[in-house]
C-alpha cells in the first residue's frame, strides 16, 4: 500500500502540473475549449494526490511492527 500510495502522489503531481501548464498555455493562445478541458484535470490531480497521501500514511510501518 505504501508503494501504490507513493505512485498515486507522483501521478497526482503530474496530472496537476500538466493541467496547469497545458491549460494556461492553451488559454493564452486563445483556445478556450482546450484550456477548459486541460484545466479540469487540476482538481482530479489533487484528488489523486490526496488519496495517495492517505494510502502512503496508512501503509507505512510503525515502530511496533517488525
Amino acid at each position: 500500500m505504501l508503494s501504490s500510495g507513493r505512485l498515486a502522489v507522483y501521478l497526482g503531481i503530474a496530472m496537476t502540473t500538466a493541467g496547469l501548464v497545458v491549460g494556461f498555455t492553451a488559454m493564452f493562445m486563445g483556445k478556450s475549449e482546450a484550456a477548459i478541458n486541460w484545466l479540469t484535470l487540476v482538481p482530479f490531480g489533487f484528488v489523486v494526490m490526496l488519496a495517495g497521501t492517505v494510502a502512503a500514511q496508512l501503509g507505512r510501518r510503525t515502530d511496533d511492527e517488525n
